[in-house]
């Protein structure tokens, strides 16, 4: 009789702590000065279209992103130094004559601009919330990236505006706020939101995400999200096929598995839809107001650890 009197206690002793671990899960950075904080990050990405003749373009995309903490201010920002390395890019585009790989080491001037990029480092300071303040030093490196001498300048061009849309300034932010802005400024709180300017393509488009605390365990806390993203307004540009016009509207998941004291992120999938609807202004070869959607689905496969 005694141990089944001890069974409603025992089993209103575990609720509670339960209760209680949940609510002591603190949604945010708790980062410690000199040690390193690394994403491990491979992007498959898939275009097609439905314009006539159009072929698939695909990109493939692997980074580790090494976030060294220099120090945790009180005002709440942490400073870091950011390197990229074990860099792989690949992009194949056939009705554009573009196929590159910058692990075959038969492009001298891809890999001689992986090699550099590699070799830097650039200065970022964010909040505890993961809210991105500055980012210093990486348009610096990019810039002198696009004087490297090279004898084909327009090869040079190319190449160059190909890692710029995957590592540069903007795709940084970009995956930045993909990736660690994540959590919320108001504790505690079960959803959220998070809205910011995304890049996709070099054009700035909004994107809006919502966020949901699902479980916390004794060394997890999972995070699960949908994000919506829709440019302002139509994006006008001068192409081969004259001057036209887009529209961009899609969404993202994620799911999200963080380590429960320091926060940093262990392991995340992603997957991103996006429709980019494109009017012809004016053209000589094509009629004026026709439309031609395009789709592109990305996949982000992260994986966190810490040094």
């Amino acid at each position: 009789m005694y141990f089944r009197s001890l069974i409603p206690a025992l089993l209103l002793l575990l609720s509670t702590a339960s209760a209680v671990y949940s609510q002591d899960a603190r949604l945010s950075y708790n980062l410690v000065p000199g040690k390193h904080y690394i994403l491990d990050i491979d992007i498959q990405q898939t275009t097609s279209s439905e314009s006539m003749n159009s072929e698939d373009i695909s990109m493939y995309s692997r980074m580790k992103l090494e976030f060294l903490v220099d120090s945790a201010a009180p005002s709440g920002l942490i400073h870091m130094t950011v390197r990229y390395h074990d860099l792989l890019l690949s992009m194949l585009a056939p009705g554009m004559g573009l196929d590159i790989n910058s692990g075959t080491g038969q492009n001298p001037i891809l890999s001689n601009l992986i090699d550099t990029l590699a070799n830097q480092r650039f200065r970022v300071s964010m909040r505890e919330s993961g809210e991105l303040h500055s980012v210093e030093g990486l348009h610096e490196i990019f810039t002198s990236m696009a004087a490297f001498p090279a004898g084909d300048t327009n090869r040079l061009k190319v190449i160059h505006s190909t890692i710029n849309e995957a590592y540069g300034p903007d795709a940084f932010e970009s995956l930045f706020n993909l990736l660690i802005t994540i959590y919320p400024n108001v504790q505690p709180i079960k959803n959220w939101t998070r809205d910011f300017t995304y890049y996709l393509n070099s054009k700035p488009v909004q994107m809006a995400n919502r966020f949901f605390h699902t479980r916390t365990s004794e060394e997890l806390v999972t995070i699960q999200g949908m994000g919506m993203l829709n440019s302002l307004e139509p994006f006008t540009d001068n192409i081969a096929l004259g001057e036209v016009q887009s529209t961009v509207s899609g969404s993202q998941t994620y799911d999200f598995q963080v380590e429960r004291n320091s926060g940093w992120l262990e392991k995340c999938l992603s997957r991103q839809r996006v429709k980019v609807e494109t009017t012809i202004v004016k053209s000589t070869r094509l009629p004026e107001g026709l439309k031609i959607p395009s789709y592109t689905e990305t996949l982000f496969d992260v994986k966190g650890y810490i040094q």
